[in-house]
């Protein structure tokens, strides 16, 4: 589908909106405006990518946008989303969708009344191999599922190595940083793959000398329906990247690798694993098909998934786990 004639504003010029921008520039998108509080930095992308720059959101939502997307710190995402939605404007919202409730009810009215697409950029759901346990769930391969544990660990400091990880979001309380909330691609999948999370147990606190304010560890507990267990394991900590998945059934086991795109199932009936490695996948596809597929969904006047409602239950559900961990019940 040709996107060459549509406008998209993008609201935080970051690692993460950077990278929307260059997709975006893939897709044949070619005028992009940019928005970021550092000034020196929009000159820099002005300069680097020829985009128009703004100083402001008022003055950026004075013009016609086909769709904003708010790449900024989870503090202030839907402060910016009730002035996007006031415009009608579509609204791609970075994960998760904000540090707290507040206001969240408001914007979900705006969005319903103003039938406005809305999606949360859980690129996860994207990846070829979560995509292919989706369906090898739906066909009962495993059987009964019994639980499921995931598995998310990267040293903070090396997330962007170019810079201070101190002054990112990560680091900071106030701007909705902290492993459970910048992780919660975890918790979205997982309630995607087996339903939403009926009850939650957690640990999360700070435990390593990192220069931060926020919870670096975390071990999560959760109940499905149809009583599957749960558990996500998340830290700061790990120097060598590790992302995983491993779900145990009544008729085999699964076990999924990110790092290695591994993904393999044991099945009791034929004892032996079947395994699916993808080769030279290049995991920027998983941010470039969601970007399509919301721009797609706007063209065609299609309601985006995961939509508002999904952002908001998951983020329920984690801050659930930081008030489990907080209060220890």
């Amino acid at each position: 589908m040709n996107f060459s004639k549509m406008k998209i504003l993008i609201i935080g010029g970051g690692s993460i909106g950077q990278r929307h921008l260059r997709n975006l520039n893939k897709l044949g998108v070619k005028e992009i405006g940019v928005l970021d509080i550092n000034q020196e930095k929009l000159r820099e992308l002005a300069k680097k990518y020829q985009v128009k720059i703004y100083e402001n959101l008022t003055s950026a939502l004075r013009e016609k946008w086909n769709a904003v997307f708010i790449c900024t710190s989870p503090s202030n995402h839907i402060e910016i989303a009730l002035k996007a939605a006031e415009e009608r404007t579509p609204i791609f919202i970075e994960k998760p969708l904000s540090n707290n409730l507040r206001n969240i009810q408001i914007l979900i009215k705006k969005i319903k009344k103003y039938k406005i697409p809305v999606m949360l950029g859980y690129n996860l759901r994207f990846h070829p191999q979560i995509q292919e346990i989706k369906a090898i769930l739906k066909e009962n391969i495993l059987g009964k599922i019994w639980g499921v544990r995931a598995e998310f660990g990267q040293y903070l400091p090396d997330w962007h190595s170019w810079e201070d990880y101190r002054r990112g979001y990560s680091a900071q309380k106030k701007l909705g940083g902290g492993i459970i909330l910048d992780c919660i691609h975890e918790i979205d999948y997982l309630c995607w793959l087996f339903g939403k999370a009926e009850k939650v147990f957690a640990f999360a606190k700070k435990i390593s000398n990192l220069e931060i304010d926020t919870e670096d560890y975390a071990e999560i507990t959760l109940l499905f329906k149809n009583n599957i267990v749960g558990q996500i394991h998340m830290d700061y900590l790990q120097k060598d990247y590790s992302r995983n998945l491993k779900i145990i059934g009544e008729k085999g086991t699964l076990s999924w690798d990110l790092k290695k795109n591994e993904l393999k199932y044991f099945l009791i009936k034929d004892n032996k694993w079947h395994i699916n490695i993808l080769k030279n996948f290049d995991f920027n596809q998983t941010y470039l098909k969601e970007v399509k597929y919301f721009l797609d969904c706007i063209k065609n006047n299609k309601i985006p998934q995961p939509d508002i409602n999904v952002g908001y239950q998951t983020l329920k559900i984690a801050l659930a786990i930081k008030k489990s961990a907080r209060l220890k019940r």
